[in-house]
């Protein structure tokens, strides 16, 4: 599975930084890009994540002079569980065990200083935006650098949807969009209000019920693009389906390429919908 970030991709919110930071919507490596490749090891329990940097000179650099570590931050949503794994190597092995866990593990792989940097910036020679040029900068050990996208493998539904404000959907209004440029995800472009609502109120009963109607969206949609499809050369070849496909049949569920499959029994399999008296957990 593939996974990027560039300087240009929308977010909700930006960090500031006195140093510069590649990560989406930081317009410090204007032409900057961040990517990792997941590979699975043992599936549920481990992966083998490459990072790869391009188009940032600065960063490029002190990769090849061996002053970062690369790092994948793996967190459980319902628990204080945080961990960080890193490793001097480009490529390296994240692993857990997820009876130790409580819930499926999320992932944030990064880039950080390994050691205090003191630099005075060049913007045209490291490849940073022209506000930087002739700054002195002071990196501490342990600074992130690079961050890409927080993602999910096991969960397979939570790791599919990328949350985005669309400012020009009216309040209450969201929509979903496939896409297949970097590993199978939905984008799911939300008003304003909805956005705001679900960052901090997701998990109360209307976010709850918000997220049912998302999910029984996406996965109709599932259901219609890989009606016809071939398996193997299609969703098979991303492993964020695989785990979602796993995980319905765990269930006892069809997926999208059965016949008998019905994307609203799946979704609220998935994301019953909370009502006052009900026994759904979290």
């Amino acid at each position: 599975m593939a996974i990027s970030v560039n300087t240009s991709d929308p977010t909700s919110a930006v960090r500031s930084f006195p140093w510069p930071v590649l990560e989406a919507g930081n317009g410090a490596f204007p032409d900057g890009e961040y990517s990792v490749e997941v590979e699975h090891q043992d599936r549920g329990r481990s992966f083998v994540i490459s990072h790869r940097v391009q188009g940032a000179a600065l960063l490029e650099r002190w990769i090849e002079e061996g002053v970062v570590l690369f790092a994948c931050a793996m967190a459980t949503p319902v628990s204080a569980y945080r961990q960080l794994l890193s490793s001097s190597e480009a490529s390296h092995l994240v692993q857990w065990e997820p009876d130790n866990l409580g819930s499926h593990p999320v992932f944030t792989p990064m880039v950080v200083c390994a050691t205090e940097v003191r630099l005075s910036i060049e913007a045209r020679r490291d490849g940073v935006n022209a506000l930087w040029d002739g700054r002195t900068i002071d990196v501490p050990k342990g600074a992130r650098l690079a961050v890409g996208p927080t993602f999910a493998l096991q969960s397979g539904l939570l790791g599919l949807l990328d949350f985005r404000l669309d400012e020009r959907l009216k309040p209450g209004q969201f929509r979903v969009q496939a896409s297949r440029e970097a590993g199978f995800r939905f984008n799911v472009y939300l008003g304003a209000d909805l956005h705001r609502f679900l960052k901090t109120h997701r998990q109360e009963a209307v976010g709850w019920n918000i997220m049912t109607h998302i999910v029984s969206t996406a996965l109709a949609q599932l259901s219609h693009d890989f009606a016809d499809d071939d398996g193997e050369e299609g969703w098979e070849s991303y492993p964020n389906l695989v785990s979602l496909a796993e995980e319905l049949t765990r269930r006892g569920l069809p997926n999208w390429a059965d016949e008998t499959f019905e994307p609203e029994i799946a979704a609220t399999t998935l994301y019953p919908h909370k009502v006052a008296g009900s026994d759904v957990e979290d």
